[in-house]
């Protein structure tokens, strides 16, 4: 109810205001849980080379923020189980998690 008075097109572009709006409805602790409001804030951010995770081909090889590199794997209910080359370990990603594309897979 807090939201309501600032959820108005004088205040946000007006293709966020239903996805401002249904985030609102029941929020989550933080705003990049909710992929669909996450990905279309996203496009108002400066231009970048990251890639969502969930665009990255099945099997390519990404790095992240802090320099670990994974290859991608199968996509499980919501989130995608990607292996670190490094140490082989399966790691759970959100699919609007951001990362350097490295190498496609073929």
């Amino acid at each position: 109810r807090l939201m309501l008075p600032f959820i108005r097109p004088e205040i946000f572009p007006a293709q966020l205001l239903p996805l401002i709006a249904r985030h609102f409805k029941n929020p989550k602790a933080s705003s990049d849980t909710d992929a669909h409001l996450s990905v279309a804030l996203k496009q108002f951010d400066e231009e970048n080379d990251k890639n969502y995770i969930f665009e990255v081909p099945h099997g390519s090889i990404f790095r992240i923020y802090n320099g670990k590199i994974f290859r991608k794997g199968e996509q499980r209910i919501k989130r995608f189980e990607c292996v670190e080359v490094k140490t082989g370990r399966v790691y759970l990603f959100q699919p609007n998690a951001e990362v350097e594309l490295l190498k496609a897979a073929n």
